[in-house]
């Protein structure tokens, strides 16, 4: 009994041993699993406190071109042009870096009164301008370039300007791009628009210290000018359906001259001397004049009317003042966008546009520009001390001798370009 009672004990010593060995091989498991969690828990308890409540995301309803188009296209929209306050069309064109200034009202010599754009610097030929994706005819006679002063600024919804690849639509005329004037087509209401600008400068810069040390008159310290004016108006209703729009405009802007004295880096025109300094530059042809005779270029006294040796750094005429900065101008535009949705095949659409722009560019009086002219030696206008300066010996005779004469017209004024431009334009489809 003693033997079987120690089997049995040896029996269940041995029962309980395996059974510790299997606990033990299972706690262990267990264990690292629990050292592992227990990071993963204290990383989920700091994730927890900083928790997003909700996620937004927002996004935009505003066309992008550029996510369907093959060439990059940049947009002006109504509200950048609100925001700009411009009242010239050309002035919004010009605040992207890929166009150049063309005509516009800041050209006064060589303007032609219309204002142009010239994407890339090729020239306004080679840019296309279009309306609702239509061609704007040209405005000037024996120029193919349309004239943004047509364009009503406060009809037009966004400004699409594409500068790659659009000649391969459009043809030649596009190769530098092309400017897209989309204009509001379900405008509803009445709207009514004025807006008013003055240029305001202190006149503090360096330049006017060359100016003053040259000798040429200088502006005030503070001038404001070239004040200017437009008002609009505008009236829409959509059709009772829904399917169409009338919309009617009328402009009328007036701007005024501002010259280049008004300002102390333009009172004279600038030459540079040497890489990194101006000078006032100037003209021979002068008042009261330049007289090239044997004895050396000679001029006019004022105070004694005998001549006496001319001076390129006193005498020479100082061109730049009367020259405009901006050109006065006076525009009216008149117009009617229509449009009505038939069926779902076909839509009907009607543009009237009318415009009437007048301006006056202005430069540097003209005259007798310095070149060769022949005097008669017994000229009665001519004094003694004139006569033997310019025929010597022949002072008296019927001689007649070449004499270079450059003389400033200033009792004239300006030379002045007076331009008028009226517009029909008639589009239905």
């Amino acid at each position: 009994m003693a033997f079987k009672h120690a089997s049995q004990t040896s029996s269940g010593v041995g029962r309980l041993t395996a059974a510790l060995a299997r606990s033990t091989a299972l706690v262990a498991p267990a264990l690292a699993l629990a050292g592992l969690m227990a990071p993963m828990a204290a990383q989920a308890a700091d994730a927890s406190a900083n928790d997003v409540a909700a996620v937004v995301v927002t996004g935009s309803r505003i066309p992008q071109p550029n996510l369907t188009s093959i060439s990059p296209v940049s947009v002006l929209s109504s509200a950048d042009i609100k925001a700009q306050g411009a009242t010239r069309v050309e002035d919004i064109i010009n605040t992207l870096p890929q166009a150049f200034a063309a005509q516009g009202a800041t050209i006064s010599n060589g303007a032609t009164g219309g204002a142009t754009v010239n994407l890339r610097g090729l020239g306004c030929a080679r840019t296309l301008v279009l309306v609702d994706g239509r061609r704007l005819m040209a405005g000037e006679p024996g120029s193919s370039c349309a004239d943004l002063n047509f364009i009503p600024s406060t009809m037009v919804d966004r400004v699409e300007v594409e500068t790659g690849g659009a000649s391969a639509v459009y043809g030649a005329d596009a190769v530098a791009g092309v400017v897209n004037f989309v204009m509001k087509k379900d405008f509803e209401g009445v709207a009514l628009d004025a807006q008013y600008n003055i240029y305001q400068h202190d006149n503090d810069s360096s330049i006017g210290t060359i100016v003053k040390n040259r000798g040429f008159a200088l502006p005030k310290n503070s001038v404001s000018g070239g004040r200017g004016y437009e008002v609009s108006a505008m009236i829409g209703a959509n059709a009772p359906d829904g399917k169409g729009n009338v919309t009617a405009y009328a402009t009328y802007r007036q701007i005024n001259s501002m010259l280049q004295s008004e300002r102390d880096f333009s009172s004279c025109t600038l030459a540079e001397s040497g890489q990194t300094t101006f000078s006032c530059g100037g003209s021979s042809t002068s008042y009261p004049g330049r007289f090239g005779t044997a004895a050396g270029s000679k001029t006019i006294d004022p105070a004694t009317g005998n001549f006496r040796a001319y001076s390129s750094a006193t005498d020479a005429y100082n061109f730049g003042p009367l020259n405009y900065f901006q050109r006065p101008d006076e525009r009216y535009t008149l117009g009617a966008f229509g449009h009505y949705q038939i069926n779902k095949a076909a839509d009907a659409y009607t543009q009237l546009m009318f415009a009437d722009d007048h301006s006056v560019g202005q430069i540097a009086p003209g005259g007798i520009f310095y070149g060769p002219q022949a005097v008669n030696c017994d000229n009665p206008l001519l004094n003694a001390s004139e006569l033997a300066a310019i025929c010597g010996a022949n002072a008296g005779t019927a001689t007649n001798v070449t004499l270079n004469i450059g003389r400033r017209n200033v009792e004239g004024g300006g030379r002045q370009s007076d331009f008028r431009h009226t517009s029909y334009r008639i589009v239905t489809g």
